[in-house]
């Protein structure tokens, strides 16, 4: 008798613990994603069977060919969803002068997100966009709005002609890295960066006449798992044609419906030039009163037309730079525009 209620007992527990596995969301890799110019895809997602949702993703495009600029898909400055044995992921901006900006990436497959096969061919046969989430596509695209034709149109589109979706038995990893920053006296600039060989290089001189100021804050590395709140952060360069040189980050999302990298890419392409779409993650402050979420603390932008753009967590720096004639940036009476890891 005890011996048959203590297998019963393991029974249930047993069936428990499949139905709990069955509705946990499961992690997929793209591998080998490779588009007909020559562009690649990367990145994750996770797919919630309980619900029917991608939950999380991280999806990088490289630019390629044509118009298009690279790109993270995350769920701060972007939407996701999967039927139909497709998934769709895209960005928009609604407000983005002269138009509407939309990309997106659409991939359909050969089988479902359910884990009855760990590996899922994408499958490259399928024809060209005819709308803005077709059904059954397989292409990047971006679409904009022209405000004297009230209709969306396909601006580009390009195909994916290779690879799959893979299981991953594993959550990919948050990583916390640390964002140091950088002043050249000669040019009275700085210049902030999460990139461990970028640090490298400016601490041994190769690229000279940079020293650290002892100022850093923290942020999530680059492709770090998102929670619906992390954002990638572009970074550009001001045109030395221009006599810029300064250099600027953004991690402006869907939260107020505008994308500042693209817009930056779009509206200010000849004064600004697109070093990278990620160089770091960061959390977005609410951009009605510029409050940081639990657990960060506010990134101030300021900027001078003398010496460019400063970042830092410091009010005391923000101040100090406020009285030399920087002019604060961002959202809420303090300029801010990110919310760094506390």
């Amino acid at each position: 008798m005890l011996i048959a209620l203590v297998r019963f007992w393991f029974f249930l527990a047993m069936l428990f613990a499949s139905l709990h596995v069955a509705a946990a969301p499961r992690f997929w890799t793209l591998t080998g994603v490779q588009f007909e110019d020559g562009a690649v895809a990367t990145g994750y997602l996770s797919y919630d069977d309980a619900t029917s949702t991608v939950a999380d993703w991280n999806l990088r495009v490289s630019g390629g060919g044509g118009p298009f600029i690279p790109w993270t898909f995350v769920p701060g400055n972007s939407h996701a969803g999967f039927s139909f044995q497709t998934l769709y992921v895209y960005s928009y901006s609604p407000s983005l002068v002269p138009g509407f900006w939309w990309r997106s990436l659409v991939i359909r497959l050969f089988g479902p997100l359910d884990g009855s096969s760990t590996t899922i061919p994408i499958n490259v046969s399928s024809g060209a966009p005819t709308t803005l989430l077709p059904e059954g596509s397989n292409e990047i695209f971006e679409n904009d709005y022209d405000g004297g034709n009230p209709s969306f149109r396909v601006g580009q589109s390009r195909k994916v002609n290779a690879g799959s979706l893979m299981l991953t038995p594993l959550p990919p990893p948050v990583t916390i890295v640390l964002v140091d920053e950088f002043y050249h006296p000669g040019l009275r600039h700085y210049f902030i960066t999460a990139d461990a060989a970028e640090k490298q290089l400016l601490d041994t001189g190769v690229h000279p006449g940079w020293e650290r100021t002892g100022e850093s804050f923290k942020a999530y590395a680059t492709g770090s798992r998102p929670d619906g709140s992390i954002s990638p952060v572009c970074r550009y360069y001001g045109n030395p044609l221009r006599s810029l040189y300064s250099h600027f980050y953004s991690a402006s999302g869907k939260t107020d419906d505008t994308l500042e990298c693209e817009s930056v890419f779009v509206t200010f392409s000849s004064e600004w030039l697109l070093e990278s779409d990620n160089v770091f993650q960061i959390k977005l402050p609410d951009t009605a009163t510029g409050a940081c979420p639990a657990g960060t603390i506010p990134v101030y932008r300021l900027w001078s037309a003398a010496s460019g753009h400063r970042y830092t967590t410091s009010e005391a720096i923000k101040s100090e730079m406020l009285l030399a004639g920087y002019r604060a940036e961002g959202y809420g009476k303090d300029g801010i525009v990110m919310c760094a890891v506390k």
